[in-house]
């Protein structure tokens, strides 16, 4: 082979090379891409199941629905972080109830609750039947009558026909911080737990922010009218039949070097300004999704 024959093979041979070297880069661009997309879907996901069928029991009481039946708790006293929260644990006619744009609770978020994130409280008594269980909350019912108790013994008066089922409260919001790390955010939610305590747990992480709104049955038909942010005067228990959710997830890591995400997004919310990654808490490196998921409270139709 002559010299200039090796230059000419040399030279097909290196800009082959980096031709595979570059499909490569590219694909493998694009499966860290997908399998970004697949984890936020799948947190979303996650994070639509565990809040759905919460709302789906709401103001379920057992062998009925009605809050009113429920003889007021003597002798419980629930308490978060030492102080107590029994009035609002234990407040059965307000089935769900949400704050807007702000944390109000009376237990102290995991680190610091998401500016301009809502907060949505959810209460029924558990799907299963349980066994009486002393320092539980749970509520006895029949079909004339129901009894909190948390003593492990069966309120007098319920005979045969009647059942057991834990008490359920749970309140969503967003914390700037998860369990895995700092600068990331998740979906959390104060819970009761056995011994009349209120705990903090992580449902999932990458959640950015949570917006609620309320459908509101103005007629008692048994179907939507409006939909209003959760500080609306006409937003009350029996008014509320619906609940619209809008998450903003954000993924877990950045999906390539360079990378910024180029949407705006608008809360479900009528007063809340757009968010804009690059804004603080929104860095821009990161690819996200936004869902949205409107459900109706089947223990609150009336018509």
């Amino acid at each position: 082979m002559t010299l200039v024959e090796l230059t000419v093979a040399m030279a097909i041979g290196v800009f082959l090379t980096w031709g595979a070297f570059q499909v490569y880069v590219q694909s493998k661009s694009n499966f860290r891409a997908a399998e970004v997309n697949t984890r936020l879907n799948e947190n979303a996901r996650f994070a639509l199941e565990t809040i759905e069928p919460d709302l789906r029991l709401a103001g379920f009481w057992g062998r009925h629905r009605e809050a009113a039946l429920v003889a007021p708790a003597g002798g419980i006293a629930v308490s978060c972080d030492g102080d107590d929260v029994t009035a609002w644990a234990l407040d059965l006619a307000a089935p769900v109830e949400a704050s807007d744009d702000v944390y109000d609770l009376g237990c102290a978020p995991f680190s610091a609750a998401r500016a301009g994130s809502d907060v949505l409280v959810v209460r029924h008594a558990s799907d299963l039947l349980r066994a009486p269980q002393a320092g539980q909350v749970q509520v006895q019912s029949s079909l004339a009558m129901a009894q909190l108790f948390a003593d492990g013994g069966v309120p007098a008066g319920f005979g045969a026909d009647s059942e057991t089922r834990d008490l359920v409260v749970h309140a969503y919001y967003v914390d700037d911080t998860s369990s895995f790390t700092a600068d990331l955010p998740s979906l959390r939610r104060q819970t009761l737990v056995a011994g009349a305590l209120v705990e903090d747990q992580e449902i999932v992480s990458g959640v950015e922010n949570l917006q609620v709104q309320f459908g509101l049955d103005a007629n008692g038909d048994g179907t939507v009218e409006r939909y209003v942010d959760p500080d609306d005067a006409a937003a009350v228990p029996g008014a509320i039949v619906a609940v619209r959710l809008w998450l903003l997830l954000r993924s877990e890591e950045s999906p390539g070097a360079g990378y910024t995400d180029p949407r705006e997004y608008q809360p479900l919310d009528a007063d809340a300004p757009v968010i804009v990654p690059g804004d603080a808490p929104y860095p821009a490196g990161f690819q996200r999704l936004e869902v949205t998921k409107t459900i109706g409270l089947r223990n609150q139709v009336t018509g």
